[in-house]
């Protein structure tokens, strides 16, 4: 936990800011000014700035770090050379300090969020370890490895009253929300099925030991996960994301995208009942152990059904009316595919496809019961704003625990190899103890959370 004097501190200069940006900042939604739109240049005034550290130089540590609205004076990795390349990319030893261990970058008292981006075995400790320092955290997905790390997540988070944000930027989506306020507001009359698809991972992996490469800190690097000898792609991005002891695979590590948005477009962010998974998945020998390739089935308390499998077609999405875009084939091409009793919507990054076409004309306005974006059309406010302003997010820490529990029962069901019963209001699978002993894992001493 942190010292008296760091939480004084905190206090002093978060109440500065608030007074700074008025009375509406109670506002969730409030817009916020860039500093560029009052003549300032691209970065706002040191005063108004956030400062940040970053703990792990994984996918988009750049996107905070080097943002108008944030001042970043530290970087972690346990790669001496990323770390050293962050730290002169952002000014050099004088104007961000570099670490090897995560906890002196949270001991520094000048810091007032961190951006996660290591392993996702390191999400949960990273996390409530900067919770219990007082930090602001903006974690990538997923958010954490178990089901019961989440839990830890949740409770952190809440207990120390920091503002969160979880890396699912499909909410940031404004012809994605468009497509789902479609969904959730009926014009395609009720929703029935979701069908998902995702990239599909990798097998094999070769687990020939090698030296540790110097510069690199590798009993740091597994933290908690169990032992092993190096090899070169346990440490290669995409690579890790393969391997069971640091990650769900890409289930979780892209298509917790997906799940989400989809949660999201159902409904179902809040969801209190019985969900039925059955899932499977295929496995090739190596180092690589997570499916690569899979089939899932869910159905939620309301009914609706999902239906989600790997994706050959790559990164590109295809609406069910271009060619190959094949919505009864075993592979679905990437992307959501939303189908109630009146006609369907398709949503991908940037892409809203409807039918009937004349959905996309469809004006949201003040007749509609849900609004997933600003109602002057206007961007949701980004973490740096949130942290200013000591608002919720669009991607809040209960809302990320439920998007990656739903790839833990996927992988859960697929691990046992039969359908699951979980219960979303007491997080625990129904009448099945070897599951539920599949919500947590061991850590490796002297790690725990």
């Amino acid at each position: 936990m942190g010292s008296p004097a760091l939480s004084r501190n905190r206090t002093t200069r978060r109440r500065f800011l608030q007074g700074a940006i008025a009375a509406g900042a109670a506002l969730r939604w409030t817009t916020f000014v860039p500093a560029s739109a009052l003549g300032r240049g691209e970065k706002a005034a040191p005063s108004e700035r956030v400062v940040t550290g970053i703990v792990g130089l994984g996918f988009g540590w750049q996107m905070l770090a080097e943002g108008p609205e944030v001042e970043c004076v530290a970087v972690c990795d346990v790669r001496q050379e990323r770390r050293d390349a962050a730290q002169q990319n952002l000014g050099g030893p004088r104007r961000c300090a570099a670490y090897n261990d995560f906890r002196e970058l949270l001991a520094r008292d000048d810091v007032d969020a961190v951006y996660i981006a290591t392993p996702d075995h390191w999400h949960a400790l990273v996390t409530i370890e900067a919770a219990r320092a007082g930090k602001d955290v903006y974690c990538q997905k997923p958010l954490t490895r178990t089901i019961a790390e989440g839990q830890a997540v949740v409770d952190a988070v809440n207990r120390y009253g920091i503002v969160f944000q979880h890396g699912t930027q499909q909410r940031h989506d404004p012809k994605m929300l468009f497509g789902m306020e479609l969904v959730r507001n009926g014009y395609i009359g009720d929703l029935r099925r979701v069908k998902i698809g995702s990239p599909r991972a990798t097998g094999g992996g070769s687990t020939e030991p090698a030296p540790v490469p110097p510069g690199l800190d590798w009993d740091m690097w597994l933290g908690p996960a169990p032992w092993a000898p190096f090899t070169p792609q346990r440490i290669r991005s995409h690579d890790w994301y393969f391997i069971s002891d640091y990650s769900l695979g890409y289930i979780a590590g892209w298509g917790v995208h997906h799940a989400d948005s989809a949660q999201q477009g159902s409904g179902q962010d809040e969801v209190a009942g019985v969900i039925e998974v059955d899932a499977r998945g295929q496995f090739e020998p190596g180092l690589f152990d997570n499916p690569f390739a899979w089939d899932m089935r869910y159905r939620f308390p309301n009914g609706v059904e999902w239906h989600w499998t790997d994706s050959s077609s790559g990164w590109e999405g295809r609406s069910p009316n271009q060619e190959g875009g094949n919505w009864n084939a075993a592979e679905y091409p990437m992307g959501i595919l939303f189908e109630g009793t009146e006609g369907w919507v398709y949503t991908w990054r940037g892409q809203v496809d409807a039918h009937p076409k004349s959905l996309l004309d469809v004006k949201i306005g003040d007749g509609d019961k849900v609004r997933l974006v600003e109602p002057d059309g206007g961007p949701i406010p980004g973490f740096p704003e949130c942290v200013k302003r000591r608002t919720g997010t669009c991607a809040p820490v209960e809302i990320a625990h439920r998007s990656t529990n739903l790839c833990s029962l996927g992988a859960i069901s697929m691990i046992l190899r039969r359908p699951l019963r979980w219960d979303a209001a007491r997080e625990e699978f129904l009448d099945d103890e070897e599951a539920n002993r599949l919500r947590s894992r061991a850590m490796r001493e002297p790690w725990r959370i």
